[in-house]
């Protein structure tokens, strides 16, 4: 048995509970935890046994394949929060299993803003930061000050944003151009302002979410928005929009959501992404760059498809 049981890992355990699509096949091995230090031994013991470690946050924007995930799926769940406050200035510092959502909405109620853009941002800090999420104007990349994280040696660094080469939904943390690191906390900039008009921004967002955004399963935005245009703009133009195949199902609300019913799969929710690429392809000679991501045992061809229009 692995020495990653003697840590609280199991085996063969389902993460379709722990995703926003709920579609897809078990971990080799789970491991979620609030202790950091449990967190960073299992790190080392998967990489000392030469285990994949996929890194598991809100598991809102990824597509975990039937097949499941080999390996080591690591959820940090250490979500501790601290404030170092100078005058109307503070640095706020929030562990990586820490719900973005939610501590944007407490910031902006107590009148600090800086966050408020995330109040509907699905996830936790950790993938907000890997994913430079953002939304309603607003990202990581505006407010993020430094980001820790562990190696597989077990070193702590800090990372400045310059260092995650930070642009549109991209980091240099997500495509793992600086090794495998779990993000362990992240400090942001904030700033006082009036908790009443805060609050309001934060109920007008919160409000136009629900009008332009289905409520169904889904996994967020499925692609991002290629220059000067917008994914669901093409693939409603392209005549997509409420497109089924097995339990999943193009946005009738927005066409670039997908959202799943019960007894779907990921080969369905994957068929509908490639029908979706190749529809604005042939329509528009766009080819959309998915923001949702591939976890677990899909193969290179299923990786390659998704990357450029086919010959």
């Amino acid at each position: 048995m692995s020495r990653l049981a003697a840590l609280g890992a199991l085996p063969r355990r389902p993460l379709l509970p722990l995703t926003s699509l709920k579609v897809g096949g078990p971990a080799d091995w789970l491991l979620r935890t609030s202790e950091r230090e449990h967190a960073i031994a299992a790190l080392q013991m998967a990489v000392d046994e030469g285990l994949p470690v996929t890194f598991l946050g809100g598991g809102s924007n990824l597509l975990v394949s039937d097949a499941g995930v080999e390996g080591l799926v690591l959820k940090p769940m250490f979500a501790r929060v601290q404030m170092l406050v100078d005058r109307d200035q503070a640095v706020l510092y929030a562990e990586a299993g820490q719900s973005f959502s939610a501590l944007a909405r407490r910031l902006a109620h107590q009148g600090w803003a800086g966050l408020e853009w995330a109040v509907s941002v699905p996830g936790t800090i950790g993938g907000a930061v890997v994913n430079n999420a953002g939304a309603f104007g607003g990202a990581c990349q505006d407010v993020l000050l430094s980001v820790d994280v562990v190696d597989a040696e077990g070193r702590l660094r800090e990372l400045d944003p310059a260092a995650l080469a930070y642009r549109y939904r991209y980091s240099r943390l997500k495509e793992r151009e600086l090794g495998l690191l779990l993000v362990v906390g992240a400090r942001f900039a904030l700033r006082r302002a009036d908790p009443h008009l805060l609050r309001q921004t934060v109920q007008r967002l919160q409000d136009q979410r629900t009008l332009t955004q289905p409520r169904q399963q889904s996994a967020g935005s499925v692609f991002t928005n290629p220059e000067g245009d917008y994914a669901g703009r093409l693939v409603e133009a392209a005549g997509l929009k409420g497109a089924t195949i097995g339990k999943a199902q193009v946005s009738p609300q927005h066409a670039n959501f997908i959202v799943t019913f019960p007894g779907a799969t990921a080969a369905d929710v994957y068929a509908l992404i490639v029908l979706m690429q190749e529809e604005v392809w042939r329509q528009h000679r766009v080819w959309l760059r998915p923001e949702i991501q591939l976890v677990g045992r899909w193969s290179e061809a299923e990786r390659r498809r998704l990357e450029a229009p086919l010959a």
